[in-house]
């Protein structure tokens, strides 16, 4: 908690003076630990990987919004909720009279009004409306803009956070404002009132590099393989659940198995375990391009994203979600999305492994413990699990959704819980660890997941089938055979995937697997294509 607070004073953009602070303390924290061996190997290693940045460096400093006329009135300040600037603004000092403008993201709602020399207040948010606002001869906008699942109507101080892309030529800035703050505003322009405000921003950009940490615990005996945990260290001030939360877990995570392994309380692991703090997406995609040719060496994946969120104040339980499986593709009960959104898969690029039913496994564990509440659904992207299973490697998100607080200013400490951090680190550490150690008990306990989840979905796919079966008897033969084709399509995919599943069971151990595990996953899946000839028997398929 302490880490998280400290990460959550910060604006950390990549490459600015904000994010390199939190790396430098994390950096701090781990100079200790390189001084350690164990075996004669370092018992902990870093490296800080530097990129150069493709943009200019946003560094924010201070911004005011202030009513001038008809009385004077600070409306808010970068100070109290930084958010309210939006991000790659310019330097400002500008009093200007404002106009609204409803909607204010097309050329028709603009059409119906002069901006011209005018600051505009606008319901979309300020990267949809601030190029159409600026080629009429506005001087600036402001954005009242909070998505329906930030819940604005209960919390009318809530500011969403936003972006504009950076303009050297215009040097736009732009700003947003709360739900309470815009109808005042709003309410003084309907009345005919001269409302003036004045504008006043600080900011920055400069050049330099984008810095990735990179801490390793060596494997052992196999070292050229890896299990990785990352977890996006960027993101706007305070963003405590998002995500300050992850990057201080997994320095928690760190701490407690290089702890656990020098006090010997656990061996050291087969497999280097690797630690990323990253600028989201693109400190993970470079972080690749660098280890390109060793992609094939990573067994799995764990990325945290918002792993702290508390669910009863922000209404979001921890979830994992699944790497893509045929549930992505073909949305069929019990599966379902977060509410987040949801992204696209193309089928023919689905791949099986163990890691979903091997990780659920592990949460379930943790969960029936100690009570807490999880859930799970399909991929939908987002996050740095996706430059992972975009190159084929097994990956999976821990996180909280909903959560009214995601990307606002409300996104602070008091909605962050210690205990789903502990319970959240522990399952993510638990899991990591154990494909790191690659003993055969790991790879007989990811079969075992395999096989009750196969099970289960084997069970909702037989009593599905029947149904949408049954829904189209009446229908014309066509309509009744592409209904019968598409659930053998949905059947196909989830025994292929599955298939996979069990023959990747095949990587856990860090020696050659046992004769009698092999025979196992070949039993296994023989067993799987049976049990798929008797149902589509059974269905008439």
């Amino acid at each position: 908690m302490d880490d998280l607070r400290s990460f959550t004073q910060y604006w950390r953009i990549p490459g600015g003076p904000g994010y390199d602070a939190c790396l430098s303390r994390i950096e701090s924290e781990l100079r200790p630990w390189t001084k350690i061996a164990i075996d004669g190997r370092p018992l902990v290693r870093f490296q800080i990987l530097e990129d150069p940045s493709q943009r200019k460096i946003w560094v924010p400093e201070d911004a005011v919004l202030s009513m001038e006329s008809p009385e004077v009135q600070i409306l808010h300040t970068f100070a109290a909720t930084p958010v309210m600037l939006c991000e790659n603004s310019f330097p400002a000092d500008i009093t200007a009279p404002l106009i609204y403008v409803p909607g204010g993201n097309n050329d028709e709602q603009y059409s119906q009004y002069d901006v011209n020399g005018r600051i505009v207040l606008c319901d979309a948010a300020a990267s949809q409306s601030y190029r159409l606002a600026l080629t009429r001869g506005a001087v600036g906008v402001i954005s009242c803009y909070v998505p329906s699942f930030n819940r604005p109507a209960e919390h009318p101080d809530i500011i969403a956070e936003s972006g504009i892309p950076y303009d050297a030529q215009r040097k736009p800035f732009a700003i947003n404002i709360s739900p309470r703050t815009a109808q005042e505003l709003k309410q003084r322009i309907r009345t005919g009132q001269d409302v003036k405000v004045c504008i006043r921003v600080k900011s920055s950009f400069i050049d330099g590099p984008i810095r990735t940490l990179q801490v390793e615990i060596p494997g052992s005996s196999r070292p050229e393989e890896r299990v990785v945990i990352a977890a996006h260290l960027d993101h706007y001030k305070p963003g405590a659940n998002d995500n300050a939360s992850g990057a201080a877990t997994l320095l928690e995570i760190l701490r407690s198995l290089a702890a656990s392994i020098q006090d010997g309380k656990i061996p050291p692991p087969a497999r280097t375990l690797t630690f990323l703090w990253v600028d989201e997406y693109r400190g993970t995609s470079a972080w690749m391009r660098r280890n390109s040719e060793n992609l094939d060496k990573i067994i799995a994946a764990f990325v945290l994203d918002m792993v702290g969120g508390d669910p009863a104040k922000t209404g979001g339980q921890f979830r994992v979600e699944r790497m893509p499986d045929p549930g992505t593709v073909w949305l069929r009960a019990p599966d379902r999305h977060s509410g987040w959104g949801s992204g696209s898969w193309d089928k023919s690029k689905l791949f099986g492994s163990f890691l979903n039913d091997y990780y659920l496994a592990i949460v379930e564990s943790r969960a029936k413990s100690t009570g807490w509440k999880t859930t799970e659904n399909v991929w939908e992207g987002g996050s740095d699990h996706d430059p992972f299973l975009w190159k084929g490697i097994p990956a999976v998100l821990s996180w909280h959704f909903p959560d009214y607080a995601y990307h606002t200013s409300m996104d602070g400490l008091e909605n962050v819980s210690p205990r789903e951090i502990a319970n959240a680190g522990t399952s993510i550490a638990t899991a990591a660890y154990q494909l790191a150690l690659g003993s055969e008990d790991v790879a007989r306990m990811a079969l075992r997941s395999i096989d009750s989840a196969w099970s289960k979905r084997l069970g909702t796919i037989r009593l599905l089938t029947t149904m949408e079966l049954a829904e189209v008897q009446s229908a014309d033969a066509r309509s009744r055979e592409a209904v019968k084709q598409l659930q053998k399509e949905i059947l196909g995919a989830w025994v292929l995937w599955y298939d996979q599943a069990l023959e990747s069971v095949l990587r856990i151990p860090a020696i050659p697997p046992s004769s009698q595990l092999i025979s196992d996953v070949r039993m296994r899946r023989e067993n799987n294509q049976m049990e798929l000839n008797t149902l589509k028997a059974a269905l008439g398929l």
